[in-house]
């Protein structure tokens, strides 16, 4: 006689997974777009804090990986022996690249201070390869995790190709913004930056279209995994309306109209923050699985 299935919620992650791969792509998308800024004139004195920001989160997504998901400091190490077969071991290999070539690429960018006068002259021959194999890193960071997350079959709302593209684009699009944000500060506002910000506000809206769509038309437990979500407050208010909508209208206000409000970025990077969180812990918390039950 076969055995009546039940729908339950999985329990091997939880919220400190979200902040972890949210963290780490961020972390991700600064230095890569560091790495951009360094080759133009206009820009390159924010190579500096965007590398050290974004070194700044992968120490916290590494601080959270370790502590939360490996358990013990030890345990990162260990997991470097099954590089080959263990997805989380290419992310403490992608950490470990982003710290040691961030810095090494960003030091020169300080050269000016006595200490560091020595160490940056003879760095500064080779930063552009330190930024690249940074960048590269970067890049991987949010694909990569995105990907393991995408890797089981047996929780349908995450096994879609969607959900790592989603997570790599939401973390440039706050990149931008927060990059932006130091500029305006300065009193500077590029209109490259808005419209970046609305093209990616595009793709992750077509984006996140197809992922319903994907839950919609997939198996049992995607379909309920995707119903909890959009009755989560969270996911349609901070998310959709918060990290998605208001994003897409201002940034195409401002590029369109050409106005200039010194507040715009700021605003838009705290918008994209919450709703980038948002959409990578309600995907977390709401991934439905099929047990046997009662047994």
């Amino acid at each position: 006689m076969a055995k009546p299935m039940h729908l339950e919620r999985q329990e091997a992650y939880e919220w400190p997974v979200a902040v972890y791969l949210f963290l780490g792509g961020f972390g991700g998308a600064l230095i890569t777009l560091a790495f951009v800024l360094h080759f133009f004139q206009a820009s390159a004195a924010m190579t500096g804090p965007a590398v050290l920001s974004g070194l700044v989160l992968f120490a916290l997504a590494g601080a959270a990986l370790v502590f939360f998901d490996l358990e013990r400091p030890v345990n990162a190490i260990y997991s470097l022996n099954n590089a080959k077969t263990s997805g989380i071991s290419w992310d403490v290999i992608l950490i470990a690249l982003n710290f040691v070539f961030g810095i090494l690429f960003v030091l020169p960018e300080y050269g000016s201070i006595e200490v560091l006068h020595g160490i940056a002259g003879v760095l500064a021959p080779y930063q552009a390869l330190f930024g690249a194999i940074a960048a590269i890193a970067g890049l991987l960071f949010p694909i990569i995790s995105g990907g393991l997350l995408a890797a089981p079959a047996s929780i349908p709302l995450w096994h879609t190709p969607a959900l790592p593209l989603l997570f790599l684009i939401t973390s440039f699009a706050l990149g931008l913004a927060y990059l932006g944000s130091l500029f305006s500060l300065s009193g500077t506002v590029y209109a490259s930056f808005t419209g970046g910000i609305l093209a990616l506000s595009l793709l992750t809206s077509g984006i996140s279209l197809a992922y319903l769509e994907h839950t919609h038309n997939g198996p049992v437990e995607a379909k309920e995994g995707a119903h909890r979500m959009l009755k989560t407050p969270r996911f349609i208010l901070v998310y959709f309306i918060i990290g998605l909508a208001f994003p897409l209208v201002l940034s195409a206000y401002l590029l369109f109209t050409g106005t200039v409000l010194f507040w715009a970025m700021p605003a838009l990077a705290v918008s994209l923050f919450l709703g980038g969180f948002a959409v990578r812990n309600c995907v977390i918390l709401n991934g439905i699985q099929t047990y046997p039950w009662p047994y």
